[in-house]
């Protein structure tokens, strides 16, 4: 026979978990106290890792009922929320936010309540991608450096190439400086850049030096 169970991460004593347990009657979902699963986990603990919530997922079987009262039971951000409610569908549980309506969550049709989560979490995607792209054009027209600080200085740099240009293999390149193939290779195909670079910027030195001396 199916079971219906009760997870909260919102109560923080059993006080409040009895009165989400009546609220959870009064929407209609008769939950034994025996199958109440609660916490109070941090935000910084994502909800699929919360030890209670990971006990609940090795007790329910397919056909069984999960029960929430508010969505921040489900996840502290969309893409959670959105994650718990896979997880439960791939367990074939079915999987109700009383916050939200009434429909399974977890049911292979997503409801109208889904939909707009994943909507959400695409808005989201999407202004946090426009904000990266804004902020790294900002900060190089700034003259600042952005990404990752090179893994090795310009000396370091400059002997592994004059090791490659000595007849040493790339691997033996990279055993010799205790770093990886892949960044030897990096370095190597970088340098004709800085070479073109640096041709430019004299060119461009050499040219302004002229046209200053001929006024």
């Amino acid at each position: 026979m199916p079971t219906t169970f009760l997870y909260s991460n919102c109560a923080d004593a059993p006080s409040a978990i009895q009165d989400e347990l009546q609220a959870a009657g009064a929407a209609g979902y008769g939950v034994d106290p025996q199958h109440v699963f609660w916490e109070a986990a941090p935000a910084s603990v994502p909800a699929l890792q919360r030890p209670r919530l990971r006990a609940l997922q090795h007790q329910v079987q397919p056909g069984d009922a999960v029960v929430a009262l508010r969505l921040c039971s489900l996840g502290w951000s969309v893409p959670e929320v959105l994650n718990t409610v896979r997880r439960f569908r791939l367990l074939g549980v079915a999987l109700y936010c009383v916050q939200l309506s009434r429909a399974d969550l977890a049911s292979a049709t997503p409801p109208e309540a889904v939909e707009v989560l994943r909507a959400v979490a695409a808005l989201e995607g999407a202004t946090r991608s426009v904000r990266v792209r804004e902020s790294l054009a900002a900060a190089k027209a700034m003259g600042r450096q952005v990404g990752r600080p090179p893994k090795h200085t310009p000396e370091q740099r400059h002997a592994i190439l004059s090791a490659l240009s000595a007849g040493y293999s790339v691997s033996e390149t990279a055993r010799r400086f205790n770093t990886s193939r892949q960044t030897v290779l990096r370095i190597r195909a970088a340098e004709p850049l800085a070479q073109r670079a640096a041709a430019i910027a004299l060119a461009d030195t050499e040219e302004s030096a002229t046209e200053a001396a001929a006024e």
